[in-house]
């Protein structure tokens, strides 16, 4: 969060706060803010609805939040429910685990494409009465009397905004940050990649999480979408010499190349 400087409390600016990044975090954070009354802009990169690579699995702790602002019994229905999860340790042994009831959390996980999970959480921020402006490109934000300046590009022209304060919620992209002075150095590099798969003839019908099949340290996942359709990914921190010969495609590939993999995607596509 980039805070106001101390002075200048009479100056008026566009908002009250300005939330860059509409992904799950930015929107979640957007939905809180402006159902607490605060005059709220909502800015992203990209226009949406629009996809991003990722698993699409939700733990407990996050459904527990979907379901505060509203939103978990829409995403429920339309995606994937499971309640058991098995993990494969490098020899190929698993462990399986019951999600448990602890009250306030869900004794289930869900698996929603990304696609439908944050145009449904940035429709809810709207709902609660968050701006959105879509095609930002926000290349600096500056402190300025009792608030900050946000800028950037939209459409090939300038972009200006200001507000009281600012909150970051960018994901992976470091650039900013580090420009801020918000990350010191650049964050561990994570290689990942998925693949939708459907006209899978059996899913277990669980959560997997295999770490037999990829090299280490790093893991593939299973993520049921429906009786016969999956998020399936790999995904790894890789070591100095692996960075020159390794990348997300080829983990992938690896993974479901593994004799595991190939037995249960025959006939998939």
């Amino acid at each position: 969060m980039i805070p106001p400087s101390s002075t200048g409390q009479n100056r008026s600016f566009s908002h009250d706060v300005i939330v860059i990044g509409a992904g799950p975090g930015g929107s979640t954070t957007a939905f809180y803010l402006a159902q607490a009354g605060l005059n709220t802009l909502l800015l992203d990169k990209a226009d949406f609805p629009r996809d991003k690579t990722c698993g699409d699995g939700l733990t407990p702790r996050a459904l527990h939040v979907l379901a505060e602002i509203g939103v978990l019994d829409s995403l429920a229905a339309q995606g994937c429910v499971m309640e058991q999860a098995t993990v494969y340790a490098p020899s190929g042994r698993p462990i399986s685990t019951t999600m448990p009831d602890r009250g306030d959390f869900p004794p289930y996980m869900l698996a929603v494409p990304r696609l439908l999970l944050d145009e449904t959480i940035r429709q809810q921020a709207l709902k609660a009465g968050t701006q959105f402006c879509g095609g930002v490109h926000v290349a600096d934000i500056e402190p300025i009397d009792g608030g900050v300046r946000v800028r950037g590009r939209r459409g090939g022209k300038a972009y200006e905004v200001t507000g009281r304060m600012a909150v970051i919620a960018i994901g992976a992209s470091t650039k900013l940050l580090l420009q801020l002075g918000l990350l010191k150095e650049i964050p561990p590099l994570i290689l990942a990649a998925r693949t939708y798969y459907e006209e899978i003839p059996q899913l277990s019908g669980q959560f997997e999480f295999h770490f037999d099949g990829v090299p280490l340290p790093g893991y593939g996942w299973i993520f049921p979408l429906s009786a016969h359709s999956a998020n399936i990914g790999a995904g790894l921190i890789p070591s100095r010499r692996q960075k020159s010969t390794i990348n997300a495609k080829t983990i992938l590939e690896q993974f479901v190349a593994a004799p595991f993999m190939r037995q249960m995607l025959a006939g998939a596509r």
